[in-house]
């Protein structure tokens, strides 16, 4: 879903201004589970679903743009208020969502938005009264903040006029008197970096924290960090806080694992820190957090990576004898697996290089201990093909990498034929003996 924000488009930002801060406002899609699928429990579950378009209304969120607030129109709701449509208003008197300015930013920088609706069934749900929640998550595509918010309806009593509210046809909910379903945000967990990127031996950092409307210090928490990859899960860290103790009470499955149990406590924030970083801690890391009567979650995925070593080696007896030569482009204990080497050769009076597809041979990829991998390239060089003076460059490409690594080597003269020097010493040595001993 791409983001359409506010009604105005002001330099590079497009926004709408309401109060003291900024509307946004999110095209969405309401997710409801197909029939004979079961109950639908927050975003999960299996089977087929139907999407709906919705609309997600952001009041008044607090953002650091230096744009004027007083250029920016408000969001203004339908004239005439339809009960057929889907729009899902945020008031302010919600928890402040974090990095508001991704999401203002986010057209403008030609990002997409993905953001997802659904009824959402908390604890303690039957003695809920007629509360209906909602669970939205609200991504920025390229890493950026996601969110998964939990939503409770607000009454409309002192919204709308005598006797009854209008009905939203589809949830059969009350409207408000501009025609949308009031809610607020009772419960939110964030992450602020959606792809971490790590060396092996190395350390990552996955961000992650949450918010409820009571303040701190969290009297009442539990907390699960979860590894998910290729089908296999497995707990990496739990950590649970009570109001009977005073300390919090973690559980540390993967050794080198961390949570600050005092920011946790104190300022909400559960990010996990991982050490000594191998092969295996590679994947999905899913951040639960249960409190109150809610509970959500985010997933961070962590790409763990090693550059590989590259290095270049000529045969010194390229075109001896007319027979070829060869070039080895050598790319060691790298990860993941794929790596691209592609070779190019510039002759001595050519001003672009020429890609070569031919004359080249892979080794198969040969893998270590710490599931590294290392893999060869070689280049036949024939004499006709690539004469002296002719730049041969390796270049050698990989998701570690920033930019590709690029070694060059230049084709010289044949190196004169060693043992036959060698056969023209000795005879010349043969000779002067002989002609000292007959003397």
């Amino acid at each position: 879903m791409l983001l359409t924000v506010g009604f105005i488009f002001i330099g590079c930002v497009a926004s709408s201004a309401s109060g003291s801060g900024a509307d946004v406002v999110l095209s969405c899609s309401l997710v409801e589970e197909g029939e004979g699928m079961g109950g639908f429990g927050g975003m999960g579950g299996g089977g087929l679903f139907s999407r709906t378009p919705a609309t997600l209304v952001l009041r008044d969120l607090s953002v650091t743009s230096d744009l004027s607030l007083d250029s920016l129109t408000p969001y203004n709701p339908p004239a005439v208020p339809d009960p057929e449509d889907l729009i899902f208003e945020v008031r302010t008197s919600s928890l402040e969502i974090p990095e508001a300015d991704q999401l203002l930013h986010a057209d403008c920088d030609e990002l997409e938005v993905t953001c997802d609706i659904s009824q959402y069934l908390h604890r303690g749900a039957e003695d809920s009264g007629h509360a209906a929640y909602f669970i939205g998550s609200v991504q920025v595509e390229g890493g950026g903040i996601s969110l998964t918010l939990v939503l409770r309806m607000l009454s409309v009593e002192n919204e709308t006029p005598a006797p009854s509210p209008l009905i939203q046809s589809k949830l059969k909910l009350p409207l408000s008197q501009s025609g949308t379903l009031l809610v607020e945000v009772a419960f939110l967990v964030f992450s602020r970096t959606q792809s971490v990127m790590a060396p092996i031996g190395g350390e990552a950092f996955l961000d992650c924290g949450f918010k409820l409307q009571d303040p701190p210090p969290v009297r009442e928490m539990k907390l699960e960090w979860r590894l998910q990859y290729r089908g296999n899960g497995r707990t990496v860290l739990e950590m649970t806080t009570s109001a009977a103790e005073e300390e919090p009470t973690v559980v540390v499955q993967r050794q080198g694992s961390a949570v600050d149990s005092g920011l946790a406590v104190q300022e909400r924030n559960v990010s996990l820190s991982l050490r000594a970083l191998r092969v295996t801690d590679e994947g999905s890391y899913i951040c639960t957090v249960s409190s109150a009567l809610f509970q959500a979650q985010q997933v961070v995925q962590l790409h763990v990576v090693q550059m590989p070593r590259v290095s270049l080696s000529v045969d010194k007896s390229a075109f001896r004898d007319d027979m070829p030569g060869r070039a080895s482009c050598h790319c060691e204990r790298y990860y993941p697996l794929d790596v691209q080497v592609e070779w190019f050769s510039l002759p001595p009076a050519a001003s672009e290089p020429v890609s070569l597809s031919k004359d080249i041979a892979l080794s198969s990829h040969r893998q270590y201990s710490d599931g590294t991998f290392s893999l060869s390239s070689y280049l036949t060089l024939y004499r006709a093909l690539y004469p002296p003076g002719t730049n041969i460059t390796c270049r050698v490409s990989h998701f570690s990498m920033d930019a590709p690594v690029s070694l060059s080597f230049t084709v010289s003269d044949p190196e004169p034929d060693q043992s036959y020097l060698m056969v023209l010493g000795l005879l010349a040595a043969t000779g002067l003996f002989l002609y000292r001993l007959l003397r």
